[in-house]
């Protein structure tokens, strides 16, 4: 049974080619030959190597394609598979140069640089994609700042609220990610070059010479020191990935509930329909943003286990890694490209909004109604006179503020309190400082 990301079927919701294509064992090949080439370069420079051997190292790779097939059974017994990949390539190369390719590296060395030139091409997708979700989010915002609609806590109704607050809710979070995308990057994409034991001993004093010129010439930030057995940047950045995923399923859910059946205020346009119930269109793209939230979210247990890296080399922490990356990385690219859908999609049912909020009947006025009352009577008589009267207006099935107005003689302006748009406090102001971050912040 494939995974949801390479199922054919699934994989039509979950992956897409430009993300599948940089996870693939092609791109692991390809990038892990360019850091062969790349070093045997530096090394030439140096003089570690012969003159023209590292030359002749990088104008073979540049040309040579290797099957993943082949690295199959090097891998099984192998437990990675660079030791497969220098055997193949040494039988492409002469033997008198074939020695010094992988000239006093090891295995982890190659696989991490590679990784690195990988997360910095996914860390570009994944940053335009968060850029459009956000600049979606803005207008989103801006278009529906008025647009008033129930507050809900514990599900339940609150006090009346605007679209665009809610949305802000969704936009702020996910701009403040972009800010720490960009911080994180730097200290992330770095190359990896230790040898054997972590001291590149057999490049003699030279070896950080070597780790920079490689650095530079991968356009990766170069280490204070080899971080083969330190997997801290990585899980910060699965931290990340997984955080991303979390705040896109934090709206997901909000439209999910928003676009129940007895709620009905937003919708999604092309939904998916029932096998059986032809009146149905299920909220899917909703669905899957908090299902992709919830999985990532489950995937950073196992990314945390990575940091027990025994000593130098730990091969389980790296199979581990290998085995939980990939699919984490899958989620975050799919949440952001359904989130962009999704709110590309959306359907704003501005009138059942207002008809949710009459439903209320004013209850959503209650807290209203005793700040209010309290600027004439104490705010414990005011609670218990209002608490008295929602008791009635249940019961009745009458309007609040008709059943508080005989319970006070209060000099209260009933009209100005029964209407919803006198109780949305600093909305306006709480959406403008949202938009002005966001903006200042480039996005």
């Amino acid at each position: 049974m494939p995974s949801a990301f390479d199922s054919d079927i699934t994989g039509s919701m979950f992956s897409d080619d430009e993300i599948a294509s940089l996870l693939s064992d092609a791109h692991e090949i390809s990038t892990a030959l360019e850091v062969e080439a790349q070093l045997a370069l530096a090394q030439e420079s140096l003089g570690i190597i012969p003159e023209g051997y590292g030359a002749a190292i990088s104008h073979r790779l540049k040309t040579l394609t290797v099957d993943p097939k082949q690295l199959a059974t090097h891998f099984a017994k192998d437990g990675i598979s660079t030791p497969g990949l220098v055997k193949l390539i040494r039988q492409k190369l002469p033997d008198d140069v074939a020695g010094y390719l992988h000239w006093g590296a090891t295995s982890q060395d190659i696989e991490d640089s590679a990784l690195m030139l990988r997360l910095k091409s996914l860390a570009g997708i994944l940053e335009a994609r968060l850029d459009a979700l956000i600049a979606l989010l803005q207008q989103l915002t801006e278009r529906h700042r008025h647009t008033l609609m129930l507050a809900r806590t514990r599900s339940q109704w609150a006090t009346p609220t605007v679209l665009g607050l809610k949305s802000a809710g969704w936009l702020a979070p996910l701009s403040r990610q972009k800010s720490r995308l960009n911080a994180l990057l730097p200290q992330l994409l770095v190359v990896q070059l230790g040898g054997a034991g972590g001291t590149l001993a057999a490049m003699g004093t030279q070896g950080p010479e070597v780790a920079g010129l490689l650095a530079a010439a991968l356009k990766l930030n170069s280490p204070s020191m080899p971080w083969h057995n330190q997997r801290d940047n990585i899980v910060e950045f699965s931290n990340w990935l997984a955080t991303t995923s979390g705040l896109i399923g934090k709206m997901g859910q909000d439209l999910l509930l928003l676009a129940q059946s007895d709620v009905a205020e937003v919708a999604f346009a092309g939904s998916g329909a029932s096998s059986t119930m032809p009146q149905k269109t299920n909220p899917v793209i909703a669905e899957n943003l908090v299902a992709l939230a919830r999985f990532a979210a489950n995937q950073m247990g196992s990314m945390h286990q990575t940091l027990l890296h025994s000593h130098e080399r730990d091969g389980v922490a790296m199979t581990l890694e290998k085995l939980t990356l990939p699919g984490l990385i899958s989620a975050c690219a799919a949440s952001l490209r359904l989130g962009v859908e999704g709110i590309d999609r959306l359907e704003i049912k501005e009138n059942t909004m207002l008809e949710n909020l009459q439903r209320s009947k004013g209850m959503v006025l209650a807290e209203a109604a005793v700040f209010e009352l309290s600027k004439f009577i104490d705010k414990q008589q005011a609670s218990e006179l209002v608490y008295k009267a929602c008791n009635n207006a249940t019961e009745n099935g009458s309007q609040l503020i008709d059943e508080l107005i005989p319970l006070s003689d209060a000099q209260v302006d009933w009209q100005q309190l029964a209407n919803p748009q006198n109780y949305l406090g600093a909305a306006q102001k709480f959406i403008d400082m949202t938009l002005e971050n966001n903006s200042s912040e480039g996005h």
